[in-house]
């Protein structure tokens, strides 16, 4: 019996998985293969990643990098436009939106290596499992406009308060999501010089594609957000600074 033909290469099957590992950078056929293959050898199992890679080359760049004068390795990297381009289909996002998910791709694939080496070192064998790597990324992607929306506030002890409480509340789940991570934080900070009505319309359409465990995490972080905005509104409001000038 041959091997099972795959429908979508985003959401089964090896091919899925090898996406999801060479998504945030590149890396050597080797070295997925140690990350992707479940049981067996991964030098024995390189030549067959390098093959699903060149079998999927829309998916997928092979490059070759120069280790020494009489070497080199072939490095695999996949491709953001057939993740991009399902996202803007299913999220039906305007032009605008998509060319905005174009200026993220860098900074993405970098909060994606993080993302990645959090849950690899509480599940080794994470990415030997049954994924959807579109559900994956796109739930990364939502989580890291979130942080990114918290920071771009008018006032920017909104979102240190957003994320001081989702730290102090939900430290176990914020860190199985990589909310708390320093280095992502950082990352999402730096988006914050787009425009803040982009981030969220962006944020609000692409929530509809995030995997379906993580739909209790926005729930939370969005009540934690929506209490800061009621709390802040209380607090600059005409009559409670009247108030504080009576007494």
């Amino acid at each position: 019996m041959g091997r099972k033909m795959i429908a979508n290469p985003l959401e089964e099957g090896l091919v899925c998985r090898i996406y999801l590992a060479a998504f945030p950078r590149p890396r050597s056929s080797y070295e997925i293969a140690k990350m992707v293959v479940r049981g067996g050898s991964a030098q024995n199992s390189s030549g067959r990643v390098l093959k699903v890679a060149e079998k999927f080359s829309n998916y997928f760049s092979v490059m070759e990098e120069r280790v020494s004068k009489h070497k080199a390795r072939t490095l695999i990297l996949s491709n953001a436009q057939p993740f991009f381009s399902r996202l803007i289909e299913e999220c039906q996002l305007n032009a605008e939106e998509a060319e905005l998910l174009k200026e993220l791709e860098q900074d993405f694939r970098r909060i994606m290596d993080v993302y990645l080496n959090l849950t690899l070192n509480r599940n080794p064998k994470y990415l030997t499992s049954d994924l959807n790597a579109f559900q994956e990324l796109s739930t990364a992607l939502a989580l890291t406009l979130y942080i990114a929306r918290s920071y771009a506030y008018a006032h920017p002890q909104a979102g240190k308060f957003s994320l001081s409480m989702m730290s102090t509340t939900l430290p176990t789940v914020l860190e199985a999501a990589g909310v708390a991570n320093e280095e992502i934080l950082n990352i999402a900070k730096s988006i914050t010089n787009i425009a803040q009505q982009q981030i969220s319309n962006l944020y609000t359409k692409i929530k509809r594609a995030i995997s379906s465990q993580y739909e209790t995490l926005f729930i939370i972080l969005e009540g934690f957000e929506k209490y800061y905005q009621t709390f802040e509104k209380n607090i600059t409001s005409p009559k409670n600074n009247s108030a504080h000038k009576c007494v």
